[in-house]
């Protein structure tokens, strides 16, 4: 590598005289022999100093839209996306707003409880003479209900997998659960979410209606008789909630909150049937306020088909 301080300090010295040195730095740096007239020295200077910076090169200045990497139209400052596409194609589909005339199918069912039926339970109302009154000829647990065929009744079924294509708006209309002769009738409901769940109380007697979710905010609220009806609104899906009276330990009900209108409670033989499906594949699943949840059941169903699943529960 050639020295050039030397030929630079040579220049403060001869003020006015310039030199180029191709000759190692530790040379003496002022060998009559390499000296060159004022002129040629200034053209050879110019000229490195041109090419050690830069200046004047046939170097291509770097394309717009960001340099090398950039994708075809991308403007200034902007970056083509790593995977060199646009990004819609890979993107999930915005979910619609369900129209009931989109679903034709149909799935029905039964649940069914394995086993020797449990022996129902008397209860004691002794409590409150209001509630003996009412039930002169007794009152037994409904908490399990098994028909004489095995038919379980009171199980919420309801699709838990499958709808994320749609949108749904829940009703205007609430869903109600009276407490009448000292129990929560029906025993158990279902209903979407947003809807109001309307309890009111046809008894003579005071009760108190106490909400147990997991995800919604609880309520705990007294209701003497003859009290205007209390609209309480679930804003999250919850299966199952459990609702209490604190004044009369075995009044319960159940509430099973889902997204969507695709859900049945089982009549006293087991039976369900959930209709307007549209055609895809779908998980249905099914939970008993004792038994818990039975295995879930997938399908696959077409427009217009009708299919049939069954649940199985046991102790």
């Amino acid at each position: 590598m050639l020295g050039w301080g030397p030929c630079f300090r040579h220049m403060e010295r001869e003020n006015s005289s310039l030199s180029v040195c191709p000759h190692p730095q530790e040379s003496d740096p002022d060998p009559p022999a390499m000296r060159t007239p004022s002129l040629g020295r200034a053209l050879i200077l110019s000229s490195f100093l041109l090419t050690a910076c830069g200046g004047g090169g046939d170097t291509p200045a770097p394309p717009p839209g960001g340099g090398p990497g950039a994708g075809p139209g991308a403007g200034p400052g902007t970056q083509a996306p790593a995977n060199g596409g646009s990004g819609g194609a890979g993107q999930d589909t915005a979910p619609e707003a369900w129209s009931d005339g989109a679903g034709t199918a149909t799935v029905s069912g039964s649940a069914t409880f394995n086993g020797d039926a449990p022996t129902p339970v008397q209860i004691a109302m002794d409590s409150d003479p209001k509630c003996v009154e009412m039930n002169s000829d007794g009152a037994t647990d409904a908490s399990v209900l098994v028909g004489a065929n095995g038919g379980l009744q009171n199980v919420f079924v309801y699709v838990s997998k499958g709808t994320d294509a749609w949108t749904f708006t829940a009703p205007e209309e609430p869903v109600v659960l009276d407490q009448k002769g000292c129990n929560y009738t029906p025993r158990v409901v279902g209903m979407m979410t947003g809807q109001a769940l309307r309890v009111q109380n046809s008894d003579p007697t005071v009760h108190n209606v106490h909400t147990y979710p997991k995800k919604n905010r609880s309520s705990n609220v007294s209701q003497p008789a003859g009290s205007k009806p209390l609209d309480i609104e679930m804003k999250r899906g919850e299966v199952l909630v459990a609702v209490k009276c604190d004044m009369h330990a075995w009044m319960q009900a159940r509430v099973g909150i889902v997204d969507h209108p695709f859900f049945a409670v089982t009549a006293a033989d087991g039976s369900f049937t959930l209709p307007k499906l549209a055609a895809g594949e779908y998980t249905i699943s099914a939970e008993h306020e004792v038994f818990g949840k039975a295995s879930k059941q997938t399908i696959t169903i077409g427009d217009g088909e009708a299919q049939s699943i069954s649940f199985e529960f046991s102790k």
